[in-house]
């Protein structure tokens, strides 16, 4: 079969319709090191939770396997969506797959799904259950920003894995940056489809008459060493040095903000700087909406959500121009992207939002016109037909095989 891309936005709407009563609910098994209720999860987990939880409004049974915070109980249900929890972040690799195999024991699973945003689980290698990787974001070279060497060497060593343990099976990427990471890596997909995340256009919408003229810089993210906060906040100083009045919020928790506080303080603006850590949604909108230009200065991502958010705000968006953040940001449309660690770069666009009403007026019309198509229930549609068509294939290949060992008898 030929790798084939469903990268379109609208497929149709969840809410209109139901599984029939002679239609039979399939039972999908995901393995993730978090949920959407652990207290650090992220985009990943947004992304996890809006498209599977429609899908099981939608009739079919989906079960969430993941690790256990301290506190947290070890399963709940949300009508058709249970979550199952085990072990800890640190162990999540064993025991979630450990729980996968003892799910499929006790009840039928017809589809296993790995997200595949941290350490593999290799499920293929313990069972012969169809298996479904999603994949939204691997590290790469990116992990020794992040981690120790000892660490970062094991995850690199894991993803290195990845073409052999899940040859032949179909994927899905988050973008077509991640697909063609896949590709670069010699993966060997049956087929490849881009499901790319959808919006609460309710919660994001711009605010029509809303005063932006105020020189406010925002950063929305967690505060991770591979993310490179610092390149923006080293930017921020020089606009700051010309334009006073300029302000800079960096939202989002992380074991990065020490660091980055040391930044700040050495290039003299901790007083225009403000790190208010953990915010609630509508915090995080009204900030995004309040700010002149949202800044991301990873040097690769799955996606970067918290761009097509501040898309959706009408706030135009300055982003490294690397992997994954080239699908979230479109250049001269939504936003600018810019060489990732040029920082002369970096204050040049961020100073011309600040002060060119014109620019920022464009890039704002252009931003919320790209975002109106992305639409959490066309998304979970989309993913729903693959689902059933991975389904599908794996019990048609099965019946071939069984053809084939009777013959052989």
């Amino acid at each position: 079969m030929q790798p084939a891309q469903a990268s379109g936005p609208a497929l149709g709407t969840m809410s209109a319709e139901r599984l029939t009563e002679t239609s039979k609910p399939l039972h999908v098994a995901i393995l993730d090191y978090r949920d959407i209720h652990h207290p650090e999860a992220g985009g990943a987990e947004v992304y996890m939770y809006e498209i599977f939880r429609r899908i099981a409004d939608y009739g079919h049974r989906v079960t969430w396997i993941s690790a256990r915070d301290a506190g947290a109980a070890p399963e709940i249900e949300e009508g058709n969506l249970r979550m199952l929890r085990s072990g800890n972040k640190v162990t999540a690799n064993f025991t979630s797959a450990r729980a996968a195999l003892r799910l499929a024991r006790e009840e039928p699973v017809d589809l296993f799904i790995e997200n595949l945003c941290k350490i593999p689980f290799f499920l293929p290698l313990y069972t012969k259950a169809p298996v479904l990787p999603i994949v939204l974001h691997l590290f790469g070279e990116t992990v020794f920003r992040e981690a120790n060497p000892l660490l970062a060497s094991y995850v690199w060593l894991y993803e290195r894995f990845i073409p052999r343990v899940y040859r032949g099976k179909p994927f899905v990427a988050l973008s077509d940056s991640t697909a063609e990471d896949l590709r670069n890596r010699g993966v060997e997909m049956q087929w490849v489809d881009v499901v790319p995340p959808g919006l609460d256009l309710d919660q994001f919408g711009a605010v029509p008459g809303r005063d932006s003229r105020q020189p406010l810089v925002v950063y929305v993210g967690r505060l991770k060493r591979y993310k490179q906060v610092d390149i923006a906040l080293r930017a921020f100083a020089k606009v700051h040095a010309e334009l006073p009045a300029a302000r800079m919020a960096i939202l989002g928790k992380g074991d990065d903000r020490e660091r980055l506080e040391a930044v700040v303080r050495k290039h003299g603006v901790e007083d225009v700087v403000d790190f208010l850590g953990f915010v609630s949604e509508q915090e995080k909108t009204d900030w995004m909406r309040r700010a002149r230009v949202v800044v991301y200065p990873s040097p690769k991502e799955g996606w970067g959500i918290s761009t097509t958010e501040a898309a959706a705000c009408g706030t135009p968006v300055v982003a490294s121009d690397s992997a994954g953040l080239r699908d979230a940001v479109r250049d001269g449309l939504t936003g600018y992207l810019v060489p990732h660690e040029d920082v002369d770069a970096w204050a040049a666009r961020i100073r011309m939002l600040l002060e060119d009403d014109s620019a920022f007026d464009r890039l704002a019309r252009g931003a919320e016109e790209w975002v109106r198509d992305f639409d959490w229930d066309a998304r979970a549609t989309q993913m729903r037909l693959i689902i059933e068509r991975a389904v599908r294939e794996a019990r048609a290949s099965g019946r071939h095989q069984a053809r084939e060992d009777r013959h052989g008898e």
